[in-house]
């Protein structure tokens, strides 16, 4: 239950797109002096080492963050990623969400991070909870998120990205976001899901999902980078949005119009960014 090590993945496109959307919304949260909350329900290692056995394993960054940290892009929050990578890059490693929660944050935001693996939780100690406004809490994401809601302060962001190693987190995710919002109904939701290719693709059946739970306004962004003809794997992934700030949608859009001929393999890259719930 608890085997995923995200050491294997740091760095792919899947990063790329799930840590551009986070990097926008605090970027909206940040417009206002009033501080915000930051909760990451599955928060990992927090730092990864791109020398590691694991990711030379995978060799997956070097088909994400890899093709990315030397260029220049138009967009101004693909450029604030890149730039913020490539202080870690520099020493080889790459910054996960909990780190990039702290780099962008400031100090009366309060962040909460929380892992439930033995060992990832060691690591995240080490990385992040030295730092003032940063809370780690081995802990289950979903109970934990539960836990902590309404937060003070009482606006802010919430990033749900479990590995979904079995079937049943998919439903995992829809009722913890339907709990969730219950209790914290104007906070911002951001939910990380996988593509995969054939009959276990269940991105469908948790957006269908998700778009039934009431919300201000919710959408979708989902960049592929392979064809989804493969025999097996991961051929993109996507990011739900509840209650997105105004006009994320459309630096998100602008950020995919330039990354994804970037990152896509033998010309099959696309990316599509639409609305599930409107505001009425």
């Amino acid at each position: 239950m608890f085997s995923y090590r995200h050491s294997f993945h740091a760095g792919n496109h899947a990063d790329v797109l799930k840590h551009i959307t986070q990097i926008a919304l605090l970027n909206s949260l940040k417009q206002k002096d009033k501080p915000f909350s930051y909760i990451d329900t599955h928060a990992g290692a927090g730092i990864y080492d791109l020398t590691s056995e694991e990711a030379n394993k995978t060799g997956e960054h070097e088909l994400g963050i890899g093709r990315t940290i030397h260029r220049e892009f138009r967009s101004e929050l693909v450029n604030q990623y890149v730039e913020l990578s490539q202080t870690f890059y520099t020493d080889n490693l790459y910054p996960g969400s909990p780190m990039i929660a702290h780099q962008e944050s400031r100090v009366s935001d309060k962040i909460h991070l929380m892992e439930w693996h033995n060992t990832e939780i060691g690591h995240l100690k080490r990385n992040l909870a030295k730092f003032d406004n940063v809370s780690v809490h081995h802990r289950d994401g979903f109970e934990g998120l539960l836990a902590l809601l309404p937060p003070k302060p009482a606006r802010g962001l919430v990033l749900i990205d479990p590995p979904y190693e079995r079937i049943e987190e998919y439903q995992f995710v829809i009722d913890g976001v339907k709990k969730a919002i219950k209790k914290w109904p104007h906070g911002i939701f951001a939910i990380w899901y996988p593509l995969i290719i054939g009959s276990k693709n269940r991105a469908p059946k948790l957006l269908e999902g998700l778009a039934d739970i009431p919300c201000k306004s919710q959408f979708v962004v989902e960049m592929q980078v392979s064809s989804d003809q493969a025999e097996r794997g991961m051929y993109g992934s996507g990011m739900c949005v509840i209650n997105p700030p105004w006009r994320s949608d459309e630096v998100l859009a602008e950020a995919l119009e330039e990354l994804t001929p970037v990152l896509q393999e033998q010309n099959a890259g696309q990316w599509r960014l639409n609305w599930s719930v409107t505001e009425s």
